[in-house]
């Protein structure tokens, strides 16, 4: 958790999560690979902040809608049956 501690704030800051919940917003969020670049960090140990700051920053209902939305996509693209 340390590792976490310590980062959480900026990979947060900088990751594609973000745009999802601020639409209408600029932002092109970074990689994984462009973070661990910018901050000195392994890409592993940037995988490992954001999965947990996403859990941290994201409603599960956030998660359940963006469900939802995936599901009626493919409906309306008949990938799936009706």
């Amino acid at each position: 958790m340390d590792l976490y501690n310590r980062h959480k704030e900026d990979v947060w800051k900088l990751t594609n999560a973000k745009q999802r919940l601020e639409p209408g917003r600029v932002h092109r969020g970074l990689t994984d690979n462009e973070i661990a670049s910018r901050l000195g960090l392994t890409v592993e140990e940037v995988i490992e902040v954001r999965c947990i700051a996403e859990n941290d920053n994201i409603s599960l209902e956030a998660h359940l809608d963006a469900d939802d939305t995936k599901e009626k996509r493919f409906k309306m693209k008949n990938i799936f049956p009706h």
